[in-house]
């Protein structure tokens, strides 16, 4: 079983590894050295601090830390008033255009809403129009066939045809059957 007893002991851990550098904080170290300068000609007032790449395994500062203590010391330059004048004309233009909009858009609102009301009102006064043919046409109708009498049976039926020949110059042709209508109206045939 001694063979085995290497599995059984933990690993031991390196003693003489060298200590890793985190990619991104060295990233950020170099891109500080190459930009350096560049925030005293942007107006800000402190120089930025030089960041070193920490050491992941046993370093206590972070690149964060030090570069949000080098912001807080910066101080941001007030805008011109050149600037500051453009944007209240901007804002007040802004305002007007806005203000206009909707003035124009509740004109057109009431122009919509007066065209609806007149057809509406319009629509109405056909619908009554219809309804008051179609009533007198049903009186009509309905007094004729009330009114039935033997013999007018071809009168009837003659009403009922257009025997006007100019009328249809696009349907077949049915003038033989026009004219033998117009035969049994002016002498219908007896029963015998």
């Amino acid at each position: 079983m001694d063979g085995f007893d290497a599995f059984d002991a933990p690993a031991a851990a390196p003693t003489d590894a060298p200590a890793e550098v985190d990619p991104a904080a060295e990233f950020l170290a170099q891109e500080q050295e190459d930009l350096g300068g560049l925030g005293e000609d942007l107006g800000f007032t402190s120089p930025p601090q030089d960041v070193q790449a920490p050491i992941v395994n046993g370093g206590s500062s972070s690149p964060v830390e030090n570069m949000t203590s080098g912001m807080s010391n910066m101080k941001v330059r007030e805008e011109p008033e050149v600037i500051k004048k453009w944007k209240i004309e901007q804002e007040e233009k802004l305002r007007s255009k806005d203000a206009e909009e909707e003035k124009k858009k509740e004109e057109l609102r009431e122009q919509a809403k007066k065209e609806l009301e007149d057809w509406y009102k319009h629509y109405e006064e056909q619908l009554e129009k219809t309804k008051e043919t179609n009533r007198s046409a049903q009186e009509t109708f309905v007094s004729e066939v009330n009114d039935i009498q033997p013999g007018t049976e071809w009168e009837r039926v003659a009403k009922q045809c257009d025997f006007n020949a100019k009328t249809s110059r696009n349907t077949k042709d049915v003038s033989r059957m026009r004219g033998i209508l117009l035969q049994l109206k002016q002498s219908p045939p007896t029963r015998d």
